[in-house]
């Protein structure tokens, strides 16, 4: 059965590991002398502690902190704590709801129990975007995946961000990065048509670090989500170049290496070479 988690019982367990940092205790000292901590039972304390793998055992029979714990325990600060947490929450218990994160942590925060969602709340997980709480999803989803694919996942993330402030350093306004809360809308980032155009622009990013002899690979389903959305385009980062270089393609220019269907065979995805754009690629805005 798997634990269930929640804020009281993490600071429980922090305030477990802190107690036993102090003051080192056998289990039946702890039950005993010490009913509650941090405002939960300390046998659900200690249960926590011995599910998460933050226990040792030494000679005299008394419990100190492994080093997953001290991970824990050093942590600078509750929301770091709390991340440290969940990841090794998500290790040892393998929850259900792990399987939602290949689809973005919308789906995550949707599905996971109460305490766990608001877990990831009070540990900074819920709100924007910065570099820390990407990382931290990919590496959710990429448990969650098996670790499949996981460079690709890392280059792709890449060029979202160099898309971002490309966008916002043409703009004036950041866009969203639509990618880190679902994989499912057929685009990575809403931005808008221009300074003085506050008309939306979907962009569906590629990046390669194989230069020009890179390829993007285009799904049927981004395509026909690109031909619904009033304006869209493809940024392709070529991340071979110090700075990256930026082609931005449009509709017509990508339309013209789109398959179609034939007889009783449709396709599912399509490879195009990034040297078919080879005139389009130059510098990206600062």
């Amino acid at each position: 059965m798997t634990l269930l988690l929640s804020p009281g019982l993490a600071q429980a367990g922090i305030a477990l590991l802190e107690l036993l940092q102090r003051r080192p205790l056998s289990a039946p000292e702890l039950i005993s002398g010490l009913p509650k901590i941090g405002g939960m039972s300390s046998s659900d304390a200690l249960s926590l502690a011995e599910a998460l793998d933050w226990l040792d055992i030494n000679e005299a029979g008394q419990l100190q902190t492994s080093a997953a714990g001290l991970k824990v325990h050093d942590a600078e600060g509750y929301e770091a704590a709390l991340r440290c947490i969940l990841l090794h929450y998500v290790e040892t218990q393998n929850p259900d709801w792990l399987q939602n994160a290949v689809y973005g942590r919308s789906r995550v925060l949707n599905f996971c129990p109460v305490g766990v969602r608001q877990v990831f709340v009070e540990a900074g997980l819920a709100g924007a975007p910065d570099d820390e709480v990407v990382d931290f999803w990919d590496w959710l989803a990429g448990i969650a995946r098996g670790l499949q694919k996981d460079h690709l996942l890392a280059i792709g993330r890449e060029g979202e961000r160099l898309t971002i402030a490309h966008e916002e350093a043409r703009t004036g306004t950041p866009p969203r990065w639509v990618a880190i809360e679902s994989n499912q809308d057929g685009y990575d980032v809403l931005s808008v048509e221009a300074a003085n155009n506050r008309a939306l622009l979907s962009i569906e990013v590629k990046a390669s670090r194989g230069g020009m002899s890179g390829t993007l690979h285009l799904t049927r389903h981004e395509w026909e989500i690109a031909l619904d959305r009033p304006l869209h385009l493809f940024h392709l980062w070529d991340l071979t170049c110090a700075p990256p270089r930026l082609a931005t393609v449009g509709m017509e220019e990508m339309a013209v290496h789109i398959p179609t269907d034939a007889g009783a065979g449709g396709w599912e995805s399509v490879e195009v070479p990034f040297q078919a754009f080879e005139s389009l690629f130059g510098p990206a805005l600062p």
